[in-house]
């Protein structure tokens, strides 16, 4: 036998104080009958219930009548023929739990999900729906008052049965870690959304000219620059036909200063993309601005790779030119060379970004400057330091926020007149 006597017994319970259709009846027991729906498992416990009601009636238990009535009031077409034979005609109830629209209400899902994920690029899906729904209330409900532990939830068996579907008929194919399509359905609402996993592509990018920021900037007044690496990116979204691109760096450059040599590492984001098939060549191009940004792709990535990008330090090589008041010697080149060698510089947060950063005391290692004059005011530096160093405030001092200073050493006023970054180790 397929249920056990207590198991049917209890389904009667149910079935003659609640109107369960055969899905909503059979998913309280749905531990039981390996291999069945939960439609054919709640036909199958109806149909034995009827059975075993028609041989109580046979024998001349009255009360199998009274059962009868209401079962055929609550259990639906299973019971009708019999209800019509001895106590008469009865109309059925609707179910209490999905007022018997759960078979409809599948395949207008199954419908709805084929039309939004149409033109969408993807290889793999999952099937999600929303928690605490109305049904899903309901249902629980009734099992909690029954003691059953046997049940699903309304949940489990749309994402099972809908995903069944669209797999059948798109050839996608599921994936519970990692998926491509996140199909989520709201059943209170009676619709559809689809997410698409976001495109994570790896790279840096080069920035030839000045005075270009990294991400937009809009002050008060407007525009503080009238260009950013985040706007030559942003042309990469039409290829991918995606809401958004979010870039995700390796620390930043200040404006006015160049980055070069391999660049510096990025991650770029699409969000909600529709295609994902794309030479990453034809990427570059679309989202450079020669001469004055380059943008360079690696290849494909995940996001845990975002937080390590952001939160790993490298060493950066920068070349400095600058002006000293009242001059600086050949002498002066080599106190400031010789004193900045595997040495810890003390930074508090410089003047120009407290406004938007917290006053706190950083330590960074310099480890190696060279040194040579360009004419009686300037002079050339190239700086090997640790990411996160301030590299102005390590020349002028930023009146004595920063210990030891290029100024303090020669104890003359310097001023950074061109800042590039020559090596990002990350790149190497």
């Amino acid at each position: 036998m397929l249920f056990d006597e207590k198991t049917v017994s209890k389904a009667k319970e149910i079935l003659l104080n609640h109107a369960l259709c055969d899905r909503c009846l059979g998913r309280l027991f749905a531990s039981y009958g390996l291999g069945l729906s939960n439609a054919l498992r709640g036909k199958s416990l109806k149909t034995v219930i009827a059975m075993e009601t028609h041989k109580r009636i046979m024998s001349g238990d009255e009360q199998a009548l009274k059962d009868l009535e209401r079962l055929a009031l609550n259990g639906g077409e299973v019971f009708q023929g019999l209800a019509n034979q001895y106590v008469g005609k009865v109309k059925p109830k609707k179910c209490e739990v999905c007022g018997d629209t759960l078979d409809g209400l599948l395949g207008e899902l199954v419908l709805e999900t084929l039309k939004k994920i149409s033109g969408i690029e993807a290889r793999t899906f999952i099937v999600g729906v929303k928690k605490g729904s109305k049904l899903e209330l309901k249902e629980k409900q009734i099992a909690l008052s029954y003691g059953i532990t046997s049940w699903e939830s309304i949940r489990r068996e749309l994402k099972r049965e809908v995903g069944k579907r669209i797999q059948a008929l798109t050839g996608l194919t599921p994936d519970f870690k990692d998926p491509e399509l996140i199909i989520v359905i709201d059943l209170d609402q009676g619709n559809v959304k689809i997410n698409t996993k976001p495109i994570y592509l790896s790279g840096s990018y080069v920035k030839l000219g000045r005075y270009i920021t990294q991400m937009k900037w809009i002050g008060k007044e407007g525009r503080n620059y009238k260009y950013s690496v985040e706007e030559s990116v942003e042309k990469i979204i039409s290829a991918f036909r995606a809401n958004e691109v979010v870039l995700h760096a390796s620390g930043r450059e200040d404006a006015d200063a160049r980055m070069l040599g391999s660049g510096r590492p990025i991650i770029l984001e699409l969000k909600e993309p529709l295609r994902r098939s794309i030479e990453l060549r034809e990427i570059e191009a679309s989202g450079s601005s020669p001469p004055w940004v380059l943008l360079r792709l690696q290849g494909f990535t995940t996001s845990s790779r975002v937080r390590e990008l952001k939160s790993t330090t490298h060493r950066k090589t920068y070349r400095v030119i600058t002006y000293v008041e009242g001059g600086i010697s050949e002498d002066g080149i080599k106190k400031i060379t010789d004193t900045f060698k595997e040495i810890e510089v003390s930074q508090r947060t410089p003047s120009r970004v407290l406004r938007r950063r917290a006053d706190l005391v950083r330590t960074r290692k310099v480890y190696d400057v060279v040194g040579q004059q360009i004419s009686k005011e300037m002079a050339e530096f190239i700086i090997k330091c640790d990411g996160g160093l301030y590299v102005k405030e390590l020349i002028n001092g930023d009146n004595g926020r920063t210990n030891p200073s290029f100024s303090s050493v020669i104890e003359k006023s310097i001023s950074v007149l061109f800042l590039d970054v020559l090596k990002h180790e990350g790149m190497e």
